[in-house]
Parts: C-alpha cells; structure tokens; sequence
C-alpha cells in the first residue's frame, strides 16, 4: 500500500500521479499492477486540508521497481514527491509445494461397482413433471366441472327472507321472552332485523342507530309502510338494552310477532310464489290421502 498525503490551504489542486489503464482495464504505475485507488480529506482548520490518497499495488515481476515521482500541481506551482522504491522477491516454495507440482504418471482404469440408481435414466424428472402437469389438468377440469370457473366451492349463501325466519323459529324455541332476559331477548330480535334489512333492502342497520334506521326506512317505498311498527319494536329495545327497562311477556311476543309479519309482508316474490307451490302440495296430498 502506497500512501501520498497532500497538505493544502483552500486553493483546489490536482494529483498527476502517472496512473495508466490497459486495453484489457487494469491499472499502472510503471510497470506496477494497481488493484485500488481511494481518496479522503481532513480538515485540519485555519484553511488547510489534508487529502489521503491509497494505492493498493502488485507487482508479478521479480528485481527492483519503483512508483512515482507524484506531482501535484496548484495555483500555477507543482509540487513534486519523492520516487518510492522496493524489490521484489521470490519467495522460497516449500518442498511440499514443489513435491505437487510434479506431473506424476496417470493411474489405470479401476472398476466401479454400480448401484440401483447408476441405472435411472437421466429423463426421469421430466417424465414426472410430466405426470405432474398431467394430473393438474385433471385436477383443474374435475374442479370446473364440479365449482365452475372459480374453481374453488363457493360458500353457500343463504337468503336473507330464510336466514331470518330461521333465527326467529330458533329464537322462539329457546324461549327467552318467557324467561325475563329482556336484554338478551330483543338484543337476538334487533339484530335479527338489522339483518334482514341489510340483506334484504340495501339498509346498512348493523351499522346504524335506531333513529337512523326509522330514516333509512322511510326513504325506501317498500319498508316506509311499517315505519310506525318498527319504531316501536326499536324503541322497546333500546329501552331494555340501555335503559334495563323490564317488559312483560306479551310487549316481548308483540315485539317478535310484529318483527315477523315484516319479514313475511316484505319477502321477495319468488319466495312468496315458492310458498303457495308448498302450500297446494300440502293440500292435494291432504285430499288423496
């Protein structure tokens, strides 16, 4: 490693350092070998600066060489360093190194014993990525088939008319209007609502108040004649929700019939035309039998 330190005042200069590159791109110093070049400054105050300039050097000839002079030149001036000087040695090689640099005679052929896999042919990866593109084409066509273009099965949706009656046939069944939880009571039944509004009407009543809700529902022509009734199941609610009002079984039964003949009253029409298909295969199998 060659260092060159400059020392100047705030006046730039430059490094003529005699460095050459090659046509094959390596860098030289006569007939030095430079691996790297890197620079640095310091401020050393009051105006001056040091600059510290490293070449890392490499010589393969053996005898004498010699890097530099170095000149920098600023403001009109050069300065000039003194020539670095060095030998460079061969260095003794080991008995052991020269020992392995002999051409030694080649051995015969030796015989190896084959093993089960020395007989695999080389193809076999690509027979089995073939058989498994194979069965992913299967695969894909079964799925088709089976889901349609999506492929993966596709959650049933249940409607929101049969979701609703569904939770209220469950929530008659548990019998909590009956059972004084009034709380727990309309807390199932609103939300029983709340649903069936937002399935069934575009009403967003999950994320709304009462108040909104009655809003949402005057606005739309098909809920705006139950406004009156479902107000009142609303206010019912919020009473034994937040205000731990106590209501007696029949506002309880009130509040659940009113809530039904809603969904009943306002349920799509090919449920309603579905309905009265089940109705008149009740009734012609009640006159054969």
């Amino acid at each position: 490693m060659i260092n060159v330190e400059v020392v100047r005042n705030t006046i730039p200069g430059v490094l003529i350092d005699g460095l050459k590159t090659d046509n094959q791109g390596i860098m030289q110093l006569g007939n030095v070998e430079v691996s790297r070049v890197t620079s640095d400054s310091s401020d050393l105050g009051n105006g001056r600066y040091q600059i510290n300039y490293k070449y890392q050097i490499q010589s393969f000839e053996v005898g004498p060489a010699s890097v530099g002079p170095f000149k920098y030149a600023v403001d009109g001036d050069t300065i000039i360093s003194q020539i670095v000087s060095f030998r460079v040695d061969e260095p003794e090689i080991p008995k052991v190194m020269r020992d392995s640099l002999l051409i030694n005679p080649m051995e015969s052929t030796v015989s190896i014993e084959s093993k089960w896999y020395d007989f695999i042919p080389e193809w076999w990866p690509w027979a089995l990525l073939g058989l498994g593109v194979i069965a992913l084409i299967v695969l894909v066509v079964i799925l088709f088939k089976k889901n349609g273009p999506g492929l993966l099965p596709r959650k049933k949706v249940i409607p929101p008319y049969q979701l609703a009656m569904s939770r209220l046939t469950k929530l008659k069944q548990q019998r909590i209007a009956e059972s004084g939880h009034d709380k727990e009571y309309f807390t199932e039944l609103t939300d029983i609502l709340r649903q069936y509004l937002d399935g069934r009407f575009m009403i967003n009543a999950r994320e709304m108040t009462s108040s909104q809700i009655i809003e949402a529902m005057t606005e739309n022509n098909q809920t705006s004649p139950f406004v009156a009734t479902m107000n009142e199941v609303l206010t019912t609610a919020d009473f034994a929700k937040f205000a731990k009002h106590q209501s007696n079984v029949d506002d309880n039964i009130r509040a659940y019939g009113t809530v039904y003949d809603f969904i009943e009253a306002t349920k799509p029409e090919e449920t309603a035309e579905t309905d009265n298909i089940s109705k008149n295969k009740k009734t012609r199998r009640k006159k054969t039998t």
